[in-house]
Parts: structure tokens; C-alpha cells; sequence
């Protein structure tokens, strides 16, 4: 574990969000009072990992098998292909960081993509490989030579978070793109969370991201953000294209938003019994999953 400065403010001037216990690390929330970014300070690193004897899939998503895995990102593609449709081009050379099982990339594959794909996971990894046909490096972003960039279209979906450093991830793939290059992001929206509280600040993520803050640090890392769509409840979702790094222009009423959004989902995931709306596919279907706020 490793102690951080905000990577958008560069300071530490936080307050605590939570901390708990798992997996043997004490885990430490907090929210940078200025621009409101949310993370673990310490960060959690591959090396408390690997020391706690947990491979990447474990430590994301626990037992769950691989049949579950896949309907869910089955799922998740079907909210993501309406984002990717306008800008895809058959043809194009793809990047996916984080490809987990595969599943996004073997779509864009059947559509015409040329697709490169990074996953740190070993047995991931090789699923994608064996089952898609993937040309996968089986490690970490930073560690990958990306030597069939540029890349026309890079996607992370759902791994942002899980980094470091997210300004020198999103630094990197900047390196490996050319001027028309298309960026897709989803992450978690700590503004709509779709869990409890409780298990929102897991070992796994690092980063919790309100859409502002996480454009305000694409900003920084040389991307402008040219869509935003964001779900009523759990996730956003953001297209960029290379631009001009620059010192983002913080707001700090965001950092007000993100404690009372905080302090709300404390009582209201239960008072509304979101847990159960959660699980429900007409509720997702109809609520959870409508845009909320799209374009830019």
C-alpha cells in the first residue's frame, strides 16, 4: 500500500470517507475536499494482492464462475454498443485494457476490428485467447509494449478504478493513440452507487469517480471528453478524443455533491429498499439503466 496526493488537486486535503477490514489491509476512504475525487489512501498495489494470495478475478469478483461472469458482461456490452455504434468503423485497430474474459473484443472482432486486448488475470487471459481468438498480453497495462499502435478505438470498461494512477493510465493510452482516436470509459458512479455502502469501497477499486471529477482528469492527461451518458444508478459511461493537456478548471461545489450524494446513499439504499429494485430486470430496464444525462 501507498500513500497518494490527489492526482487532480496534488495535495492532501482530505476528509475520511470510511474504513474497514478485508483481506488482512485496513482500508482507507477518503474525498479530497477540493474537487471531490474519491480513493484509497494508501492505495492497494499488485504486491498486497499477490500477499494476500488472491488472483485479479478473485479479488474483483470473487467465486463467481464463469458463467455468471459472461451474462453479466453480456449485459453490460448491450448498454455499451449504443455509446461505441456512432464512431465504430469496421477495419479499425482496437485496444481494450482490461478484456477480462473477452467479450467485447470478440464482438468488435465479428464487426471488423482488428483487436489487441490487455488482461492481467492469467486465466482470463487465456480464456480470451483460446475462446475468441484474442491477441492478449497477459499482464499489466503499464508492462505492455503496445507495439501495434496507434489504435483508432481504446475501450476500458470498468477499469480505471482499479489503477494507482489513473493519470498515468490514462497518460499511457494517450501514447497510444493518434489525433482521431476515439477513448471509451465506464466506471462506477460514485454520485448513483448501485450497492450498499457498506461493500461500495471494496479492495478492488482505488478510484471512485463522480463524472466531473473523472473529466476533469482526462482534461489533465491531455483527452477532451466529447459524451457523457450517465445511468440513473451505477455507472457512466464517456467518449474522449485526444486534446491539449491541461490544468482542469475544478469546481468546488462538486466536492459538497459528492459528501451529500454520500451521505444520502448511507440511509437511502435501505429506506428504498434498492436492494431488492437492484435485481429486478423491468426496474433496470426501465429505470436504472435510462440515461439520465447524455452528450456534451
Amino acid at each position: 500500500m501507498q500513500n497518494i496526493l490527489c492526482p487532480l488537486c496534488e495535495h492532501d486535503q482530505t476528509s475520511l470517507v470510511a474504513r474497514r477490514r478485508e483481506r488482512g489491509l485496513t482500508i482507507t476512504t477518503v474525498g479530497c475536499r477540493d474537487c471531490g475525487l474519491v480513493y484509497h489512501n494508501p492505495v492497494i498495489e499488485d504486491q498486497d494482492r499477490l500477499e494476500a494470495a488472491v488472483s485479479h478475478r478473485q479479488w474483483h469478483t470473487g467465486e463467481a464462475g464463469f458463467p455468471r461472469q459472461l451474462r453479466k458482461l453480456e449485459k453490460r456490452w448491450n448498454l455499451q454498443w449504443p455509446m461505441i455504434r456512432p464512431v465504430f468503423q469496421p477495419g479499425w485497430r482496437v485496444l481494450e485494457v482490461g478484456c477480462g474474459l473477452g467479450l467485447v473484443g470478440a464482438r468488435l472482432k465479428s464487426l471488423g476490428a482488428q483487436v489487441w486486448a490487455v488482461e492481467p488475470d492469467p486465466e482470463q487471459a487465456a480464456y480470451a485467447r483460446d475462446h475468441h481468438g484474442l491477441t492478449v498480453f497477459p499482464g499489466r497495462f503499464e508492462e505492455a509494449a503496445c507495439e501495434a499502435a496507434p489504435f483508432d478505438l481504446i475501450l476500458a470498461s470498468h477499469v480505471i478504478e482499479h489503477f494507482p494512477e489513473p493519470l498515468a493510465f490514462l497518460r499511457r493510452a494517450r501514447t497510444c493513440a493518434h489525433p482521431e482516436t476515439w477513448l471509451f470509459l465506464e466506471t462506477p458512479n460514485v454520485l448513483a452507487p448501485k450497492v450498499s455502502f457498506r461493500r461500495m469501497f471494496s479492495p478492488a477499486h482505488n478510484f471512485y469517480f463522480a463524472p466531473q471529477t473523472l473529466s476533469w482528469l482526462l482534461t489533465k492527461a491531455g483527452w477532451q471528453e466529447e459524451k457523457l451518458r450517465v445511468w440513473r444508478r451505477d455507472a457512466f459511461q464517456v467518449l474522449a478524443r485526444p486534446g491539449v493537456p491541461q490544468p482542469p478548471a475544478v469546481d468546488p461545489r462538486v466536492a459538497g455533491q459528492v459528501r451529500r450524494a454520500l451521505a444520502r446513499h448511507r440511509y437511502l439504499y435501505y429506506l428504498k429498499l434498492l436492494f431488492i429494485w437492484r435485481k429486478m430486470p423491468w426496474w433496470q430496464k426501465y429505470w436504472m439503466y435510462q440515461p439520465r444525462e447524455s452528450g456534451r
